[in-house]
């Protein structure tokens, strides 16, 4: 019998079911997949109203967020947020998020930061890009800056009139401006956006199979590898049998000290080396074993500790007690690791890094990764692509250093996934 397998787009293929999306056009879609162009000079401060805004010709806004969608619906939100306090329709906003040659250091997603510190900084932007247009159109329509608002991508009079388009105020030029942390925002009472329900942009795609996981990315001429991963920590390499895979058509060997993979030109034949390929590692036993992780955990060192509420002192109280009841109760050690096989795909050459990666803190791990690859900073671009199924920030940091890893010993790109 023959296996059939099918990935999720031939499965939804052969479901036959329909599926409709509403949601917002144009700019409203999902993510860049391949990244843009990075303009020269780009200010990437995220003090610089520059960082965060580029308003175009046609009238259409850019937003570049250094924070990410992790699942968590900022794609939407993020949009609303800047519709309502700019006055431009969420049709006719584009988001780049997480690109490191792109967007401002906004610092990792994490938790519920997107909102209460990315959402908060992206408000404020979207106030100081509102005065300055008004500033702007006060000029060219000879009115008093305090007649006049911003609504549906123009500015207008509040009493009626003609208005004067985004495009036509600033058109592709810069506003060269700093934040103003005390630019008046709107009134929430006057908001019709904020606070609904709107459609997810990513979803149709991901229900249909369409959305571009970084799993599913890819670039011109890349190679696909697999890492094999040590018995135990601190486990030298002793011996590679590079014969072992030499049945196996393209498959070679990358070792780099004591870090080995396999390399191919079709996925599956990396995939086949990995499982084929014989090593010999030194004997390493460094792991503690399940029964001693709590007791490990208890002995500490310990980074800090802290007081979220303190009510009263419970340490006397518990001790003035007539009777007590006690017990000890262990959580296992939960990891903040991917669902699903982290990804990464990296290009390294001619004297620049280009890595494609799930990670939540892009901008944090350039300095990393310049150090790894050797190179300056500023010519190590990180950009985000969701991952399929995968949140959690482990995996996806370490399959991006490895894959750049990589891509450099090699000059070609490379798309590593771990399995």
């Amino acid at each position: 019998m023959t296996g059939l397998m099918l990935d999720r787009r031939a499965l939804l293929q052969a479901g036959g079911a329909m599926m409709i999306g509403l949601g917002a056009a144009g700019g409203a879609g999902a993510q860049t997949a391949a990244g843009i162009a990075a303009p020269i000079g780009k200010p990437l401060d995220p003090t610089e109203l520059d960082g965060f805004f580029a308003v175009h010709a046609d009238g259409s806004v850019t937003l570049f967020s250094g924070k990410v969608d992790l699942g968590t619906g900022l794609r939407v939100a993020y949009r609303q947020i800047v519709a309502e306090e700019l006055g431009v329709a969420m049709d006719r906003i584009a988001l780049v998020e997480g690109d490191t040659g792109l967007t401002p250091n906004q610092g990792p997603t994490a938790g519920s930061t997107g909102i209460l510190v990315g959402g908060v900084q992206i408000r404020q932007a979207a106030a100081t890009a509102r005065a300055a247009l008004i500033g702007l159109g006060a000029e060219r329509l000879g009115q008093p800056a305090a007649n006049l608002e911003t609504a549906e991508g123009m500015v207008r009079p509040r009493n009626g009139g003609s208005g004067i388009g985004f495009g036509a105020l600033v058109g592709d030029k810069r506003f060269s401006l700093k934040i103003d942390a005390k630019a008046a925002l709107k009134d929430p009472d006057s908001y019709t956006l904020v606070g609904k329900p709107l459609p997810r942009p990513d979803v149709p795609a991901k229900l249909s199979g369409r959305h571009v996981y970084v799993h599913d990315f890819r670039v011109p001429g890349m190679l696909h590898a697999r890492v094999i991963r040590p018995p135990a920590i601190g486990a030298k390499l002793l011996d590679v049998d590079a014969a072992s895979i030499a049945s196996i058509p393209g498959a070679r060997v990358v070792r780099i000290q004591d870090f080995v993979a396999v390399v191919a030109e079709d996925e599956w034949d990396a995939v086949r080396a990995r499982t084929a390929l014989k090593l010999r590692w030194a004997e390493s036993a460094t792991l503690i074993g399940h029964a001693a992780v709590s007791d490990w955990l208890r002995a500490g060192p310990f980074d800090g500790e802290q007081s979220i509420v303190n009510k009263g002192d419970a340490v006397a109280a518990l001790a003035a007690a007539p009777s007590k009841i006690s017990g000890t109760f262990y959580w296992p050690v939960q990891s903040h690791a991917s669902m699903g096989p982290s990804c990464a795909v990296a290009d390294v050459r001619d004297g620049a890094a280009t890595v494609w990666t799930a990670s939540q803190g892009t901008h944090r791990f350039v300095p990393a990764f310049a150090r790894i690859l050797e190179l300056p900073v500023e010519k190590v671009r990180l950009i985000y692509l969701d991952g399929a199924g995968c949140y959690g920030m482990n995996g996806h940091d370490d399959a991006a250093a490895d894959a750049a890893l990589l891509s450099k010993a090699l000059g070609r790109p490379v798309r590593l996934q771990w399995t």
